[in-house]
């Protein structure tokens, strides 16, 4: 054949081809990382990148950053012979032919199936060509071998011995190398999934790793082998294509279905110590999901991070690889919805949760950082060639076992069930209960019966806390210490420098609703408020702690001489008060109230503002009520009433906080007294309202008598000190008797039984934020609860809809 007909029939193919891909159906586009829940911007926006498939975090590394790399190309390319890579299919003698035909007919269907479910939800990534430089050329001609239709054998296939054994897979440490991983593994995972339920070559591979681990509890080894460090990086990495792109269903089929594998006796064994199954591995008749997480759990329980930078590399890795298991929760529609690592560890591994709980925490007590690595000629070859993948201040996380421990945390705590079967689940949040102070006199250990408990700082969890409550990771983890462990709460409270926790609070509520952002940190730091404030003599010492120069309080920036309690019940007003503008959500009123509801009998010495805002907060609910019911009085709407019913739940509210600190304390805040002076006319148009009667009366009882006394003096032109000394002299022979008595307000905080419908899109949310893993937003679907819950109230409709929710979460006792 001719060199001219050669070239016209390569013309004729590549054009059939590039026909043939315009003619398929277009795929989805991929997202890149980003920070979609850190923007100050209402956070119902979802952000997609469908300009040309380029990392949007490269322009941000350096001048030179590469592009995102596609693993198309790295598939496509030829590759270096390392020997003889084209393995043997396992013989199954006990299937007949006609039985094989039917099982490989199966087979491909299932293959086919597969593949179009991940492709159709994959970038136009695939389609472009570049390349890719994350794998060695050896790693990559391994990995093709690995992922296609020829299975391997357990022990003797040299693709084995290219994975694990030719050199380390290298870690991400900035986001450019978690996205370049990702880009160059989907092809790759579309293939295994396609392919495994007939190779079960990814099952071989969790066999490796199996053996692998159970060497490390047995033999204690100064460092990681190798082969265990790559066989887990490489199970984390399908493993996250698996969770974001198959069903539970066919996730456990990748696990657990197929033909089991076969182990031929007369397998020639490339290292006898280190690339085979042991026996131990192979008679456990365990489900395979089961077992992986009992070997990685027996790793986070049991190794020592900091001993080495070996040691902590891979407990970072299996951290990544257990949210990574449970990160099919991340891309599943609703949290109820059936998962399967979450269900086996909340089923089987139950018993283990006292000590998983308290492992995790000391891991994110103790801070450390990684150690030193061990430097050598190839590492810093390496380093120099591909500086981006150096440790540095590109890295990720600072302290990534102490983070990433956290989250586990976190979502393990959260994922409490509302039914009968609900004892696995809360198994991990009643941990909790069982962490004491490690200063904790060992008789009071002792009374404890037969408890075990766990000992940790409290000193230093706590310092955590107040240094840096404004990650919201930290914020939750305090509010579930509070919840659950009473230990922790009775410290927090007998604690003489209440400021410390405070400030930090008060400061993320000013500003996140100055602010406009972050609504579900506001919820939390609230719920916080209202726990705290059920405590009589924490809300005494309040009163009692001065502040000063609280540059973020710009509200009034030279506000002196305020005590704690002061600044607590201004932030809370002010809550108050843009809730109505702007967010106008049921919860945020009657948290708010409820704090102050609570505070109420133990106010001390109140400050000319803080008496104002009282005031003027009166002032502006009930106008609000005014205009609603005069609205509803001329249009007839039909939500007008139950508008109206809200404002007036909350005047009712207010008016109840004022009168007991009449009640309780009025000689002690002759302030307030001034302050109703100089408004009592907003207090008449309030007399009309049946269920605010009875607060009214007293309130103008009180204004009546200290006019009086006023008026009495025939002071012309009192200056404000002289009527406050009046009022002072007047309230020394003031009684409450001159009061109807009307019962004391309290609250308490009860978490829902069905808290996790909040917590868990929440945590998830907090796990997508960090960038150790790369997520695609697009399949990320609980973010889309999370983005509800987060997003703006548009209408003050919408408060009605929240109001049964609220009732459950906060109850009300009077004494």
């Amino acid at each position: 054949m001719s060199s001219s007909q050669s070239s016209s029939q390569q013309q004729q193919q590549q054009q059939q081809q590039q026909q043939q891909r315009t003619n398929s159906p277009p795929l989805l586009t991929l997202s890149a990382p980003n920070k979609t829940f850190v923007s100050k911007q209402p956070p119902r926006r979802t952000s997609t990148f469908s300009n040309p498939p380029v990392s949007p975090i490269a322009s941000t590394l350096s001048p030179t950053s590469p592009h995102a790399h596609t693993p198309s190309s790295e598939v496509s390319e030829p590759f270096p012979h390392i020997g003889n890579l084209s393995p043997q299919p396992l013989q199954h003698p006990h299937h007949s032919h006609h039985n094989s035909h039917h099982h490989q007919t199966i087979a491909n269907t299932a293959a086919h199936t597969i593949r179009q479910t991940i492709a159709s939800t994959t970038s136009t990534f695939l389609r472009k060509t570049s390349e890719s430089h994350y794998f060695t050329s050896i790693q990559t001609s391994a990995l093709k071998s690995f992922t296609s239709s020829v299975p391997l054998e357990i022990a003797d296939s040299p693709v084995w011995s290219a994975l694990l054994q030719s050199s380390k897979f290298q870690a991400g440490h900035s986001p450019q190398d978690i996205y370049d991983l990702e880009m160059a593994t989907v092809s790759l995972s579309i293939d295994l999934a396609a392919n495994n339920v007939r190779t079960q070559n990814f099952n071989k591979l969790v066999l490796h790793l199996l053996t692998q681990i159970d060497m490390i509890n047995e033999n204690r080894p100064g460092t990681i082998p190798t082969e265990a460090y790559n066989a887990l990086f490489l199970t984390r990495v399908f493993s996250k294509h698996f969770a974001g792109n198959l069903t539970n269903e066919e996730i456990m089929q990748q696990f657990e279905g197929g033909a089991s594998v076969v182990f031929p006796d007369n397998a020639v064994q490339l290292d006898l110590s280190k690339l085979t199954v042991s026996d131990k591995i192979k008679s456990d008749r365990r489900p395979r999901g089961e077992q992986l997480l009992n070997a990685l759990l027996s790793i986070l329980i049991n190794l020592d991070p900091t001993t080495n930078y070996s040691m902590y590399e891979f407990y970072v890795e299996t951290l990544n690889t257990l949210i990574v298991l449970l990160s099919t929760q991340l891309h599943r529609s609703h949290v109820g919805e059936k998962n399967y690592f979450m269900d086996l560890l909340t089923d089987r591994f139950r018993d283990r949760a006292d000590a998983i709980v308290a492992k995790l925490l000391e891991n994110f007590i103790a801070q450390k950082s990684p150690p030193p690595q061990s430097y050598n000629v190839v590492y810093n070859a390496y380093n120099y060639l591909f500086s981006s993948r150096s440790g540095s201040s590109a890295d990720v996380d600072p302290f990534p076992v102490a983070d990433r421990s956290l989250l586990l945390l976190l979502l393990l705590a959260t994922q409490t069930k509302n039914t009968d079967d609900a004892a696995g689940s809360s198994a991990y949040r009643t941990a909790f209960s069982n962490l004491r102070d490690h200063h904790v006199l060992s008789t009071d250990l002792e009374n404890g019966g037969d408890a075990k408990y766990h000992l940790l700082s409290f000193k230093d969890l706590f310092g955590l806390f107040c240094h840096s409550l404004g990650v919201e990771e930290r914020m939750l983890l305090f509010y579930l210490m509070l919840i659950e462990n009473e230990s922790f709460r009775v410290y927090v409270l007998s604690r003489t420098d209440p400021e410390t926790i405070y400030i930090p609070i008060l400061r993320i509520i000013y500003e996140a609703v100055e602010g406009k952002t972050n609504y579900s940190q506001v919820y939390i730091l609230l719920i916080v408020l209202l726990i705290l404030s059920q405590d009589d003599v924490n809300n005494e010492t309040i009163q009692k702690v001065p502040v000063s120069n609280l540059a973020w309080f710009t509200e009034r920036p030279l506000l002196k001489s305020v005590s704690l309690g002061g600044i607590v019940m201004l932030v809370l007003i002010r809550t108050l008060q843009l809730n109505l503008s702007h967010q106008k959500d049921i919860y945020f009123h009657t948290n708010c109230l409820a704090i102050l509801a609570n505070m109420s009998s133990t106010v001390l010495d109140m400050h000319a503002y803080v008496a104002q805002r009282i005031i003027s907060i009166i002032e502006l609910i009930s106008r609000r009520q005014q205009k609603v019911a005069t609205k509803a009085a001329h249009e007839e709407q039909s939500l007008s009433a139950e508008d109206i019913a809200v404002y007036e739940d909350m005047l009712s509210l207010i008016l109840e906080i004022v009168n007991s600190i009449l009640t309780h304390r009025l000689k002690n805040n002759t302030q307030l007294v001034y302050a109703l002076l100089l408004k009592r006319e907003i207090f008449a148009p309030l007399r009309i309202h049946a269920r605010l009667a009875e607060l009214i009366r007293n309130i103008e009882n009180v204004i009546d008598h200290f006019h009086e006394r006023v008026s009495e003096a025939n002071i012309k032109a009192p200056s404000t000190s002289e009527i406050l000394n009046l009022i002072d002299l007047a309230a020394r022979t003031w009684t409450p008797k001159h009061l109807d008595a009307i019962p004391d307000l309290r609250f308490q905080y009860e978490e829902e039984q069905d808290s996790r419908e909040f917590f868990v899109p929440y945590v998830w949310a907090l796990i997508y934020r960090r960038a150790f893993i790369y997520w695609t937003e697009e399949k990320a679907h609980i973010l889309d609860e999370y983005r509800q819950m987060s997003g703006e109230l548009d209408d003050i409709e919408m408060i009605s809809e929240r109001k049964e929710h609220l009732n459950r979460s906060i109850h009300s006792f009077q004494n």
